[in-house]
């Protein structure tokens, strides 16, 4: 799409993608949507090992007085409940409203083939959600799997069904890449391969798109939200080294700072988003549903990023995961990009612990290393602190485990790992 990109209205201090009309009638529900799409091509949605959609098509006698029901206002009536990401606290259901459901698929206009799409994220998550519903836009087959994340189950769903289309949260896709059969598998079916749920680091993407360049393959950046969808995407504009993006279709954000204003083109602050269905609220929890959103209804994301001159969005981190070493910010994120790029590092967290004798956050690191690493925490430290500003060293600590605490969804629970960190230092002999 040529005329892709972002506009930025410098009255408003907000940021626009690109302006484009709903596939379908957005007064309709869901239900009435896929019974008309059934009823003109019910070949466009199938499933393996179970009935084919002409099954459901076929007469019963009373299709003449059939009339979906009208269920109220679809940009209010309640379509599903998803989980929010938990990453902080307990999930809130995430209430979805009919029309917001169907603007899930507007990217679809950019990627309209009958394709094959795959993602191990369950129905109660975005990902998985808005997923099942591409096949009634575009014609795509959705594999389903129920089993969890696992390296030979992502094999199989590209070697045998060949998909193209693929999500993956980052904790997942490094886990592939680590993988010893990643160099000798048939990739080649891949188009795509999504990821997001969590900052993606530059060497992560450097190592999916050249494994997947030679076939025509590439990474795409992807970020957004339970509460507003999908707000920034790479896959229409080329590859910006450290952005996600630019701005979906109809998508909104600001940037603001600790006080609320509103910030303009390079300035970090707070991402605010807004779709172009106002967020539906967390179901039974009205304080949470007030506080999630300004007086504008936009979005509080929770995450520290900027937008630059091109429109292009980036994410520097979660704000509750920075923190303070003796006034100085730090970055989580940053550090773990460094280290990332350390041989033998599968994957990496960087919390900041509490230093009692200073009475200050300290950065420490908690790596998986790969299996045939030997790599040892000196090795860790001098790498790092060569390359980082004092206040940026590594005064907590490195620490070396099995595997780091994530939610269903792949992300690493931040909180979990220092409560790890904790416990091996309080029990040095058990680490």
């Amino acid at each position: 799409m040529a005329n892709y990109r972002t506009v930025y209205d410098e009255t408003t201090r907000t940021w626009h993608g690109p302006t484009v009309q709903h596939l379908f009638n957005p007064e309709a529900s869901m239900g009435q949507i896929m019974l008309e799409v059934l009823s003109r091509s019910p070949d466009r949605c199938t499933r393996d090992d179970v009935k084919h959609a002409e099954d459901f098509m076929k007469e019963t006698g009373s299709e003449e007085s059939f009339v979906a029901p009208y269920l109220g206002d679809s940009k209010k009536t309640l379509a599903a409940i998803l989980c929010s990401s938990g990453t902080s606290g307990a999930h809130k259901g995430v209430q979805v409203t009919h029309t917001a459901c169907m603007h899930m698929t507007i990217w679809t206009r950019f990627n309209a083939t009958p394709e094959v799409h795959f993602n191990f994220s369950a129905l109660y998550w975005t990902t998985g959600f808005g997923s099942m519903l591409t096949p009634f836009c575009s014609g795509a087959v959705r594999l389903i799997t129920r089993k969890p994340f696992n390296e030979e189950q992502f094999l199989e769903a590209v070697e045998k069904y060949h998909a193209k289309v693929i999500f993956l949260p980052t904790a997942y896709a490094n886990a592939m890449m680590a993988h010893p059969r990643m160099k000798t598998a048939d990739l080649s079916s891949i188009k795509f391969l999504a990821l997001g749920g969590s900052h993606v680091p530059e060497e992560l993407r450097d190592r999916i798109d050249a494994l997947l360049a030679p076939t025509g393959g590439r990474s795409v950046n992807a970020y957004g939200s339970s509460e507003n969808g999908t707000c920034a995407m790479d896959m229409i504009r080329k590859r910006k080294p450290g952005a996600i993006g630019p701005l979906m279709p109809n998508a909104m954000v600001r940037i603001v700072d600790d006080d609320g204003n509103r910030l303009g083109v390079g300035e970090q602050g707070e991402i605010l988003t807004k779709a172009i269905v106002d967020f539906g609220g967390y179901y039974g929890n009205e304080e949470a549903s007030r506080s999630a959103i300004d007086s504008d209804a936009f979005f509080r994301t929770g995450d520290i990023g900027y937008i630059d001159e091109e429109g292009f969005l980036y994410l520097i981190d979660r704000k509750k995961d920075i923190f303070k070493y003796r006034n100085y910010h730090v970055s989580p994120s940053d550090l773990e990009a460094i280290i990332m790029r350390i041989d033998g590092v599968q994957e990496v967290c960087v919390a900041g612990i509490l230093d009692t004798q200073d009475a200050t956050d300290v950065p420490a690191a908690v790596i998986v290393k790969r299996p045939d690493s030997r790599l040892d925490a000196s090795q860790v430290r001098s790498i790092v602190d060569g390359q980082v500003s004092d206040f940026k060293r590594l005064r907590g600590g490195v620490y070396f485990v099995a595997e780091l605490p994530k939610t269903q969804t792949g992300k690493v629970m931040r909180r979990k790992v220092i409560e790890m960190i904790t416990r091996m230092n309080q029990h040095p002999d058990k680490c």
